[in-house]
């Protein structure tokens, strides 16, 4: 089974949100940033300077990945 992972590292957290699709992951965390923006108080297009580093990459379980990349068994 394959998902993606988005993610985003801010100066004071590091964000991650998980999807059936590159899209979905993307607007999971979009969500959780405008909810984190609300918990603390602040704007909720803050992280909007950050919006380029927004990345997402497929993921499956039971992989081990290095760098976003699955290890890999020699054959």
């Amino acid at each position: 089974m394959t998902f993606y992972k988005a993610r985003l590292d801010s100066y004071n957290f590091d964000f991650t949100a998980y999807g059936a699709t590159k899209s979905a992951a993307i607007a999971t965390l979009k969500k959780g940033l405008k909810q984190h923006a609300s918990d603390y108080g602040i704007n909720s297009d803050w992280w909007h300077d950050l919006k380029n580093d927004i990345y997402a990459v497929e993921v499956g379980l039971g992989g081990c990945y290095r760098d976003n990349e699955p290890i890999l068994e020699k054959p």
